[in-house]
Order: C-alpha cells, then structure tokens, then sequence
C-alpha cells in the first residue's frame, strides 16, 4: 500500500513539473523569432553602416542613408521584440512582471548613457575610426551584459546563449581596425541566424533552463 502511495506521489510531482515547464514554455518569448528578428537586424543595420563608411573618402552610399537604414533596422528589431515579449508575459502578475519592467527598461536607460558618452567622445576630437569601435563595442557590451544578468535572474540559457555570442562579438570588435569592425556586427547577425536554426532543429542545445531546480 505504502509502495502505491510514493508510486501515486512520484506521478503527481511529475505531473506537476510536466505543466510547469509547459505553462514556463508558454510564456517564455520564443528564441527562434528572437534569434531570427535581432540576426537580420544586426547584418542589415551593420551592413548598410560599413558601406556607408567604407572608403572613407568615397563610401558606397551616403552616411545618412546607411544610418537611418542601422537605426530603422535597429527600432524594427526593438519593436518587435517588446511586442512579442509583451504578448507572452502578458498573463504574468505579481514580482515576475515587475521584474521584467525592471529589466526591460534598463536597456533605453543604458543607451541613453552609451550615446553621451560617445557624443562626449566625438565632440571632443575622437578620431571617426575609434568612434566606430566604440559604438560596436558599447553596444555589445550593453546587451550582453544586461542579458547575462537576465540569463541569471530567469535561470534562461536562451539568453545566456545570445548574451555570450553578442560579448565575444564585442571583444573581437575590440581588435577589428577601420570600418571593418562594422563586419563584426554582421558576423554576430550571421550567428544569431545559425542559433535560430538551432533553436528550430536541436531546441535543447540553446533554450530551456539552465540549471535545473532540483538539483
């Protein structure tokens, strides 16, 4: 009799742990548009900066049109991403949504400081190629540093996975002379597109937890 009972037990907890990685599944934003979404931005936004830019003397296109194509590619990735997240998160209440506004609006807050500091460093004679670094690796730093701790704080190795690209991405940045550092920004946007075939065919291997909760 006391064997059926732990027999019944270790069902239920399993049954109670099987509907809670669904119902986590549900509402956790799904790494393959994300992956997708912020892979396309990165080689748009980035390629159209680097032919901007390159020659310095004579760039295939115009400054101004290959920034406002970066930043529209930029807002688009942005947008998407919030609405999506915000459609997930959408029945979540309580210390978690909070937690996610937190988190969420932490990112405009820390561009908002990486664009004065370079607007800093511009204006007071920065050379246009070190600018150029700077702004790479300002933003790789931003968005995967923030993710690392986002990684932490949700126990999500989706995020953790594209944190840690977008930080090696920028340590490379680092050492990249000229404009060619721009073709970092479309290489990170080249792996965010192979980790969203991964998250399509070998889902295990870039999302789910990271640690697990027993253990």
């Amino acid at each position: 009799m006391r064997g059926e009972e732990t027999v019944d037990a270790a069902g239920i907890l399993e049954t109670i742990e099987t509907e809670r990685r669904r119902t986590q599944a549900a509402l956790a934003p799904d790494a393959r548009l994300l992956y997708g979404v912020w892979g396309a931005a990165w080689i748009v936004g980035f390629g159209a900066a680097f032919l901007a830019c390159t020659p310095w003397e004579r760039p295939i296109i115009p400054l101004a049109v290959g920034l406002s194509v970066a930043g529209a590619a930029l807002v688009v990735a942005i947008v998407i991403s919030a609405v999506h997240a915000a459609r997930r998160g959408s029945a979540m209440r309580g210390p978690s949504n909070v937690q996610g506004a937190i988190f969420g609006n932490a990112f405009p807050v820390a561009f908002l400081l990486v664009g004065a500091l370079g607007f800093r460093l511009a204006t007071s004679g920065v050379a246009a190629e070190t600018m150029l670094a700077y702004w790479v690796v300002a933003a790789c730093l931003v968005i995967g540093g923030l993710g690392i701790a986002g990684a932490a704080m949700w126990n999500d190795r989706s995020q953790l996975v594209f944190s840690a690209w977008v930080l090696w991405i920028g340590f490379v940045a680092a050492w990249i002379p000229g404009s060619f550092v721009l073709l970092a920004g479309v290489a990170g946007g080249l792996g965010f597109l192979v980790l969203a075939l991964l998250a399509a065919l070998r889902p295990q291997l870039v999302s789910g937890p990271i640690a697990s909760r027993h253990g």
